[in-house]
């Protein structure tokens, strides 16, 4: 599949976006309640794997001129 299919059609985009919020949403409930160290950090590392999916249409389409 052509990623650049995903990042410029809005609506399938503003869905996909919406998804990654809920499951970044989920994650930091998930930090707020864990006990050890261990699991914060890999949740922490899965929140911002998830929020760099969100810069994916600017790393498939390159920088926008200004």
């Amino acid at each position: 599949m052509n990623l650049k299919l995903l990042v410029n059609n809005k609506d399938v985009w503003d869905s996909f976006n919406d998804e990654l919020d809920r499951r970044i949403n989920y994650i930091h409930t998930q930090m707020e309640q864990t006990q050890r160290e261990e699991d914060f950090f890999r949740l922490q590392g899965q929140a911002r794997a998830l929020r760099g999916l969100k810069n994916l249409r600017d790393e498939v389409n390159g920088p926008q001129p200004d």
